[in-house]
């Protein structure tokens, strides 16, 4: 017979109060109820716990008096998960677990978790890189809280919210005999050597890009993260489409990269926020904010190339790689 919460709170309030009555005033509900949730404990456990007096009211048992410090441990832990339950809607506290499909996402998502964790001391941070489904489907198995990812194949019960639309842009060598251009057209890729990032969804991008553009260049090179894409462009393999740009123009092997904007320009990749509608806590959804305002802000800016930004670079003497 199963026994509820309830029941076990008030039996408890019975006892320790030696008394029916007064356990119901304790608890503002009428001794009838009491008495009922007495029974009721008494009865699931299939042990007297209670003695009866009529002038003395109620007393526990040798029985009683093993079960009750468990009964209190259980009613407490209980107490204890609501209460952590409360903290993790109001306050900012616990384990952020965030999935990203976004190879740029070291070039801004640091800054925001420095700035949660500098505020919030009982909070930790767990960032996952992973593909566009495995971000979607660890959200929806609740191993990530919140996601970042492109705008692909969504499922349905994943609420998707756009932050930015990233214009593709050719990443070449420093030497490059296209480096020292305002832009280029996907034609004038036809003769080029590529080095294309192969990871889902991007790699279907290239292939739409490429069909349109009506040219099939070399692929000398594919890989699966961003920097060694950066790497081998600066060593000289190929060049490469890309999307959105880190901070350095330097890659991991020391070279450098000139990031061009395709003028015209194609078709963005669109980068956003995922999560779950149903009541999320304050910490995915603190976190959720910052990434809006981010890239509600002007500093967004400096995650893309296009022309007006490459011509403001080039105005100041500098150029800056991309990442897609």
């Amino acid at each position: 017979m199963d026994v509820s919460l309830k029941a076990l709170r008030y039996f408890m309030t019975a006892v320790k109060c030696g008394s029916i009555t007064e356990a119901s005033r304790d608890m503002h509900v009428v001794p009838s109820a009491i008495l009922a949730a007495v029974n009721q404990v008494e009865d699931a456990f299939g042990l007297q716990l209670i003695t009866r007096h009529r002038a003395k009211g109620i007393a526990p048992t040798a029985t009683g008096r093993i079960v009750m410090p468990r009964i209190q441990h259980l009613l407490d832990e209980y107490e204890g998960l609501m209460g952590a339950g409360a903290e993790m809607r109001t306050q900012l506290t616990g384990t952020l677990r965030v999935g990203y499909y976004a190879p740029v996402a070291p070039a801004f998502m640091p800054a925001i978790a420095r700035a949660m964790l500098a505020d919030n001391p009982r909070v930790d941070i767990k960032f996952t890189e992973c593909d566009n489904q495995t971000a979607q489907a660890g959200l929806t198995s609740g191993r990530f809280d919140v996601i970042l990812c492109v705008a692909d194949s969504m499922k349905p019960d994943v609420s998707f919210e756009p932050l930015i639309e990233v214009p593709a842009y050719l990443l070449v060598p420093q030497r490059h005999r296209l480096a020292g251009r305002a832009s280029v057209a996907l034609s004038d890729l036809g003769s080029e050597d590529m080095v294309l990032l192969d990871l889902p969804v991007v790699s279907e991008y290239y292939s739409r890009l490429f069909e349109r553009a009506g040219i099939a260049p070399r692929v000398a090179s594919t890989a699966t993260s961003l920097e060694m894409v950066r790497s081998l462009v600066g060593a000289g393999v190929g060049c490469s489409i890309l999307h959105m740009r880190p901070a350095t123009d330097v890659t991991y092997g020391g070279d450098r990269v000139v990031a061009l904007p395709l003028s015209p320009s194609v078709d963005p990749l669109k980068i956003g926020l995922g999560y779950l509608p149903q009541n999320p806590r304050r910490i995915v959804r603190h976190f959720a904010d910052n990434l809006r305002d981010l890239f509600a802000s002007q500093d967004a800016g400096r995650l893309i190339v296009t022309p007006l930004a490459q011509a403001g670079l080039a105005r100041g003497g500098q150029t800056r790689s991309s990442e897609g």
